[in-house]
């Protein structure tokens, strides 16, 4: 038998038992569908992190009042509340003698009433130097208006969803006033919207100059108390010289050792590689989730092949008897396996596709690259191959004259 009458004959099988042939392609379609957009948002969540990681710089180092070594990663996103421990203006002294180290930014912050006209809300407020905006200016960049300057009081930058966002249908632009704990405060500068999946509490952020921070919170804070210490080396330096520069004169300050200090010195190194473990855990708990959408995509497949060997034994003896080899017999039943795998895998590409278009509006991130169109397509059809082997096999090994009578 020829390899185009092959084709014909598979095409003209799938035709003929339509329905059951397109409620088998729906489950590979199924199957794709879920390896496509699975794996485009698991690639596209890590692409978006690793993006924002760059944006950290890595010439960055924090300087956080806890150890996360013991409170995990928890501790280091909600540092204000996990810390135990404290640093001081004269821990921001001691760093600013390191040589490598190019500048130093202190933030302090809490959550107080912040009111615009006639709408009162409880927002985080954090005081900042302005060496912090210098620090992450390709981060934090200015859309309207300007940074506050050293020296300035009672004035205020808005991330573009605490402008835009928190007060409703009132837009707070640059000259209004916000009350905040009861002080007037003039907003002279918004940011542009990061609108990244880890921005949003940047997106949503108030900061006001670092000694107004600290008369806001002075009840929340100790003297000379300094919440995180951000350090900006030069850009020849070695980072992790610097870091163990600083741990060495922290753990003097704080007359701590190694294995009970109470403070944490972290770079992007260490930032990367926690979060790249979390997304390894992701990533092979959403693999898996693939594999049992595609074996149910397979088994559908291998029921049609089976039944299709049961319902036409009198044909397959036809077949035989007018000189069809096991191989031809075989051969048609792999060849209708895979065109129910092909059209399963093009049928879902493209509605994976239209998800994930639909989903990105819902601020869902993606990253869909030819490899994961290529792989996808070869993996429907390899599924359908796979689960019609079997049933190929039998149809082929049946005795011509039992299947005639069949």
């Amino acid at each position: 038998m020829k390899i185009s009458d092959t084709f014909m004959y598979a095409i003209r099988n799938i035709r003929t038992s339509h329905l059951r042939s397109w409620l088998t392609i729906i489950g590979v379609i199924i199957g794709v569908i879920a390896l496509v957009v699975i794996t485009a948002v698991s690639d596209g969540v890590q692409k978006d992190i690793r993006d924002q990681l760059d944006a950290f710089g890595s010439n960055m180092i924090i300087v956080l009042p806890v150890n996360i070594e013991e409170g995990g990663f928890g501790a280091y996103t909600g540092v204000a509340q996990a810390a135990t421990s404290k640093l001081f203006q004269r821990d921001v002294n001691a760093i600013e003698g390191i040589p490598g180290v190019k500048s130093i930014a202190r933030t302090n912050w809490g959550r107080t009433t912040v009111e615009f006209r006639d709408v009162e809300i409880v927002a985080p407020i954090y005081g900042v130097d302005v060496e912090y905006i210098e620090q992450y200016g390709h981060y934090l960049k200015i859309e309207t208006g300007r940074m506050f300057r050293d020296e300035e009081k009672h004035v205020a930058v808005l991330g573009n969803d605490a402008a835009n966002i928190y007060f409703g249908k009132r837009k707070v632009q640059v000259g209004n006033t916000l009350v905040v704990n009861g002080i007037d405060y003039r907003v002279v500068g918004i940011f542009e919207r990061i609108g990244t999946s880890l921005s949003q509490q940047d997106d949503s952020i108030i900061i006001v100059p670092f000694e107004d921070g600290n008369d806001l919170f002075a009840n929340q804070l100790a003297k000379d108390e300094v919440q995180i210490i951000s350090v900006e080396a030069e850009e020849d330096a070695d980072i992790q010289e610097i870091k163990y520069a600083i741990e060495k004169k922290l753990l003097a300050q704080h007359k701590v050792t190694e294995d009970n200090k109470d403070f944490s010195v972290i770079t992007s190194d260490f930032i990367e590689e926690t979060v790249g473990s979390i997304l390894a855990l992701l990533s092979g708990f959403l693999i898996l989730i693939t594999l049992i959408a595609s074996f149910v995509g397979a088994i559908g497949v291998a029921n049609t092949m089976f039944m299709g060997v049961l319902e036409r034994t009198k044909e397959i003896g036809v077949l035989k008897a007018v000189g069809a080899t096991e191989r031809d017999i075989m051969g048609v039943f792999l060849v209708e396996s895979a065109i129910i795998g092909l059209l399963g895998g093009v049928i879902g590409i493209m509605l994976g596709i239209g998800i994930l278009y639909i989903i990105e509006n819902f601020g869902v991130p993606y990253f869909i690259t030819d490899w994961v169109i290529i792989f996808a397509l070869t993996f429907s059809v390899t599924v359908g191959i796979l689960a019609g082997v079997i049933s190929a096999r039998q149809a082929a090994r049946l005795d011509p004259v039992d299947a005639l009578r069949g």
